[in-house]
């Protein structure tokens, strides 16, 4: 009799609250026509069974309406190509019309890529009625290829929940067709580092800069580049009673795709590879490559991980410390940017010198256990 009713209970179609009830409402009629404990207990175990089930299915029915949701929205779609390319490989300026959304004009206007950087930058243009802060303006964006390749996917950093991009990273998966680790929606990116930055505003127009970084991976050769720019939005300082709050600020309904053809001449990813004169003990060198863009050092630094945890220093100066460039006329290049991904002593470094810049000598100079090493840059 309980098989039936259960058989029964499963074929109709679900309704949250309807369903829930009626399994409330069987395990009271189950307590009422019997009191042995073997028959409630089996009951419950068939309502949690149930509830579970119901659960994990309800979560799924919710997931694809938000899904379809989703995917219904508006946004403006634009393409372009790289106007130019350079005898280099590569292209800056990308051939593209201001699209509009919501009154907001944007579009793509230059694009770089080599083989562990990214970057676009954006134009917005603003209807002079929009409420705006320029200065903590910013957006959420994706970037993709035609292969699926997954450059990153980067939600807006802001103040409060917000449901409608709570699931933007797995719906953009879904959208594009890539399965992703559940656990760790992370491992699919190609990057190491991502992030977007204000680099002007004036006027009611903002300019900024999409810039993706990789360490382990190399960006693939590719066709056509998409960049999706969503949820923009800017957060302020207000005093509510006697307290500063940090409110944020959405724009809806603005976003756009843009899709942007790459040619073959903008994936001849030309660099030059260095290596030292003289070796310098302690100082596990792993490459170093220079082109169009900068010149990365990549290497094994001992103690480099203890030294970053002096308290005496902030950790900016003890990279400044650890690692600079220098050039035959005296000049001093810093690292712009590093980071740290395999062993704890391994960094790698980028300095502001490009291949048109070799025509001088450059020496590395490394600082282990409070003694300086230089080496020249000679070409590998």
């Amino acid at each position: 009799m309980k098989n039936e009713e259960f058989k029964n209970f499963v074929r109709e179609k679900f309704n949250k609250e309807k369903n829930f009830n009626a399994i409330n409402l069987k395990i009271k009629e189950q307590k009422k026509l019997s009191k042995k404990m073997l028959n409630i207990a089996a009951m419950f175990v068939i309502a949690l069974v149930l509830i579970g089930a119901g659960t994990g299915i309800y979560a799924k029915i919710e997931w694809n309406v938000h899904f379809e949701e989703y995917k219904n929205r508006e946004f403006g779609e634009g393409q372009g190509s790289i106007k130019e390319a350079v005898e280099s490989g590569y292209g800056e300026k990308v051939d593209m019309e201001f699209v509009t959304q919501n009154d907001i004009n944007a579009k793509i206007e230059s694009l770089l890529i080599t083989d562990e950087y990214f970057e676009a930058k954006v134009h917005f243009k603003f209807p002079e009625a929009m409420e705006l802060n320029s200065k903590t303006f910013a957006f959420g964006f994706a970037v993709y290829d035609e292969n699926k390749n997954i450059y990153a996917i980067i939600p807006r950093v802001h103040v409060g929940s917000k449901e409608r991009f709570d699931r933007y990273t797995p719906y953009m998966y879904k959208e594009i067709g890539v399965k992703y680790n559940k656990f760790d929606i992370y491992s699919g990116f190609l990057c190491d580092t991502a992030g977007s930055n204000n680099i002007s505003a004036e006027n009611k127009e903002i300019v900024s800069k999409i810039i993706i970084g990789t360490t382990n991976n190399v960006f693939p050769k590719s066709k056509k580049i998409y960049i999706r720019i969503l949820d923009l939005g800017y957060y302020m300082y207000d005093k509510i009673g006697e307290e500063w709050v940090n409110q944020n600020f959405d724009i809806p309904n603005a976003e756009w795709i843009f899709e942007i053809d790459i040619p073959d001449k903008f994936n001849e990813r030309e660099y030059k590879e260095l290596k030292l004169k003289d070796e310098i003990p302690e100082f596990k060198l792993e490459s170093i490559k220079v082109n169009d863009i900068g010149l990365r050092v990549k290497a094994e630094i001992d103690g480099f991980y203890e030294i970053t945890k002096e308290l005496t220093k902030t950790y900016t100066d003890v990279r400044k410390d650890s690692m600079y460039i220098t050039d035959e006329d005296g000049n001093v290049y810093y690292e712009y940017s590093s980071g740290h991904v395999q062993t704890k002593d391994w960094v790698k470094m980028d300095f502001e010198i490009n291949k048109n810049m070799l025509d001088k000598k450059y020496f590395i100079n490394v600082k282990i256990d409070d003694k300086l090493y230089t080496s020249e840059l000679i070409e590998k």
